[in-house]
């Protein structure tokens, strides 16, 4: 039996996903089609993104022009909100600017809200992207109660809980945890602590465990999408906190695994920039009713 598309209205929308050690995203050609439509709005965004409702995503980006580097990337978290950036998705964009056609051989920049970062495509389909925003100033990520770096610093959640914590942002925010902590801990205190008053803008939180000096294992709450498989800005504020407390040394390869896979990730001195490695895929393409 051959299975025919339902033919489509006139409301709808061109796009392809894709996914980074688990970590999937619904890609938009923005410059193809540069006017704003009318899905550009967080409860249409968070509908796309629903796993039940939509497509299906942890996250959606929308290629655009710049007028300051070669490409924009605009995203949105699975709940529809704007975020600053995402490493993971930086990844998939670069596969995405590469198969829509448009030139990206060696190192391309790319605009975020975060800062500018750089992309480059290696052997296969292995991403390298450059990150030169870390930061652990408190305006930075942002986060209240003082002036000081959040560095190894006691966070009491109630009388019986409390947690050593690490904040910092690599273009957005995170918040580290080191330790070797249950899934039911991270599943019960990520939320929790993503949403504290504490953080303005709410922030990421990873739940870290060293295994050596060049291996790290850990789980991410993403603030707007939960749980995820991987987080590719996560691995890179994981590992410059790793550095910070005196658990990992500067200038590394470092494995950092997540559930969805393993990325790699190197430090340079005094935090000048950050590199982040791994595999990105292409999974389908197709067209969306709104």
């Amino acid at each position: 039996m051959e299975v025919k598309p339902r033919q489509p209205s006139e409301n709808i929308m061109q796009f392809a996903k894709y996914h980074a050690a688990g970590n999937d995203f619904i890609m938009i050609d923005g410059i193809m089609f540069p006017h704003t439509p009318s899905w550009w709005h967080r409860e249409s965004i968070h509908k796309l993104c629903h796993r039940h409702y939509g497509i299906g995503g942890d996250g959606l980006i929308v290629l655009l022009e710049s007028t300051e580097c070669d490409y924009r990337m605009k995203y949105f978290n699975a709940d529809g909100h704007e975020a600053e950036m995402c490493g993971n998705g930086l990844r998939c964009l670069a596969l995405f600017i590469r198969d829509q056609g448009y030139p990206v051989s060696g190192t391309v920049s790319i605009e975020t809200l975060g800062g500018p970062v750089s992309v480059e495509i290696l052997e296969g389909n292995s991403v390298r992207v450059g990150i030169s925003s870390i930061s652990f100033d408190r305006s930075a990520i942002p986060m209240r109660g003082g002036e000081e770096e959040c560095i190894d610093e006691e966070l009491k959640l109630d009388k019986d809980t409390k947690f050593k914590i690490t904040a910092l942002s690599v273009g957005n925010p995170h918040v580290v945890i080191f330790g070797d902590y249950t899934e039911d801990d991270f599943l019960k205190y990520g939320p929790e602590i993503s949403n504290l008053n504490l953080f303005p803008d709410y922030v990421n939180v990873s739940f870290v465990k060293i295994e050596g000096l060049d291996k790290i294992s850990q789980r991410v709450w993403e603030r707007g999408s939960g749980a995820t498989l991987a987080c590719g800005s996560g691995a890179v504020a994981a590992v410059s906190a790793g550095i910070a407390n005196g658990k990992l040394p500067f200038g590394a390869q470092i494995l950092v695994q997540q559930p969805g896979g393993e990325l790699t990730v190197a430090v340079k001195e005094e935090y000048l920039e950050a590199t982040l490695e791994g595999e990105a895929v292409y999974v389908y393409h197709g067209v969306v009713e709104f």
